[in-house]
């Protein structure tokens, strides 16, 4: 397929003919004609072709038509870079073009910087597809960054992004889930070797991957035992402590309506008084209220709460069923009492190891 397309010249208008001057833009017209006919032996001609297109033009090709002779440029290094490669003909060839189109080198260069980053960040994300770089693969890597005249610098940091991008794809769905298991960590480990990395997190990292690996322990069965020197029951063992708000449902007066059949009359002068019956209604509702503050344990058998104005117990066989909010976790009892544990850290974990004690009991 041509790179060039053979056009008709637009014709004078009244006012060129009176002037005898040629309509300026034909200068594109005439320039793509003359590429078009020498489109196979481009190296024939010279800036002065050009120059000459100039003059007959009227155009300075200093400020004049730039954009249009960049566009026939890109057109010719499109062209080149067809088969992902630019060769050291085709890259003196397209000097030797951006030069007759009378084009500073620099716009040839960013070009192929920019397209040659494009082509390359593909590759880079073809070779990671399968979060494996194999030595050939990290070969055809080198030699492309050498055909497209990527600097080792761009280089470099391309392949960074491409190894974040394919480790993201290994830690996203753990930070999502906030679960990490050891084939989490067996995966991330071997990508980060094959990548050449030596892999290293932050204290604040390492942390939470602490945390999604006890939440995994925890959703397979092997929840966290704790010291403690409270008085436990025979075989019963300290799985959780949490500080918690004990709240409870209370019923609470907000207002007094008044109602009932009355009527006035008068008095002396203009006094008046009302006769008839007043009958009040109470308006109550349910409200939380807050019974206490202290620390609430979970055990193998039963919720135990040490508040400060007393203490409280939960055998399991007395939940019904328990229901976990951002801020804490409500407790449904088959008699009694059901309190709001009010807490905002942990909840997750606190309802992850409740849910396994209560299926166990």
């Amino acid at each position: 397929m041509a790179l060039f397309n053979h056009r008709e010249l637009n014709s004078k208008n009244l006012m060129q003919k009176i002037l005898d001057r040629n309509p300026k833009k034909n200068f594109t017209i005439e320039l793509e004609n003359l590429l078009s006919d020498y489109e196979n032996s481009l190296d024939s001609l010279s800036i002065s072709n050009i120059k000459n297109l100039g003059s007959k033009y009227n155009v300075d090709l200093e400020k004049d038509f730039i954009e249009e002779r960049k566009e026939l440029l890109f057109r010719m290094l499109e062209k080149a870079l067809d088969d992902n490669w630019l060769d050291d003909s085709e890259y003196r060839q397209l000097k030797h073009f951006s030069n007759i189109l009378g084009l500073d080198i620099s716009v040839l260069e960013n070009e192929i910087s920019n397209r040659g980053t494009d082509i390359y960040r593909k590759k880079l994300a073809e070779v990671f597809s399968d979060k494996y770089v194999s030595p050939e693969e990290k070969a055809q890597l080198e030699q492309l960054k050498i055909k497209l005249k990527i600097d080792d610098a761009l280089a470099k940091k391309l392949y960074r992004e491409a190894v974040k991008s394919t480790m993201d794809s290994y830690t996203k769905p753990i930070f999502e889930s906030e679960v990490y298991s050891p084939e989490d960590e067996k995966r991330i480990f071997a990508a980060a070797k094959n990548l050449g990395l030596s892999l290293t997190f932050p204290p604040e990292i390492q942390g939470k991957l602490a945390k999604y690996r006890q939440n995994w322990e925890i959703l397979n069965g092997n929840l966290p035992v704790l010291k403690t020197d409270m008085h436990l029951q025979s075989g019963e063992v300290l799985h959780h402590v949490q500080q918690v708000d004990w709240f409870e449902e209370r019923k609470e007066t907000s207002r007094v309506n008044y109602s009932g059949y009355t009527y006035s009359t008068k008095l002396i002068g203009n006094l008046k008084w009302k006769a008839g019956t007043i009958t009040t209604n109470k308006i109550s509702q349910d409200v939380w209220k807050l019974i206490d503050s202290g620390h609430l344990f979970l055990t193998s058998k039963r919720i135990i709460f040490n508040g400060e104005h007393g203490n409280k117990v939960i055998p399991f066989s007395k939940v019904l069923h328990f229901e976990p909010y951002a801020n804490g976790i409500q407790i449904q009892k088959d008699s009694g009492k059901s309190p709001f544990l009010g807490f905002s850290t942990d909840v997750p974990l606190f309802a992850t190891i409740l849910n396994q004690l209560l299926e166990r009991n």
